[in-house]
């Protein structure tokens, strides 16, 4: 992303882990919305079939995320991944 616009830590936008240290820059969201252009932090990549890409959100998709990670860890029904498949 060059070029690109750096949030300082005291103007980035909000999200559910403030303090966080991370660098916010002006980018697309490669999570949910998509949108283009806007804030958006470095999550790590993401592997699919021996392929990698970097990943980046936006607050709004973060906080979403974070939502579904912790659900995962309180529902008693929640599937079980492959062990190949599992972070450790």
């Amino acid at each position: 992303m060059s070029g690109a616009t750096v949030y300082p830590e005291t103007s980035r936008p909000a999200t559910s882990r403030p303090g966080d240290g991370g660098e916010w820059l002006d980018g697309m969201c490669r999570l949910y919305c998509r949108r283009s252009g806007i804030p958006v932090i470095w999550i790590g990549p993401a592997q699919f079939e021996g392929m990698s890409a970097p990943m980046f959100g936006c607050a709004n998709c973060i906080a979403e995320l974070e939502h579904m990670i912790g659900q995962h860890f309180v529902r008693k029904d929640a599937p079980q991944t492959p062990a190949s498949t599992r972070w450790l």
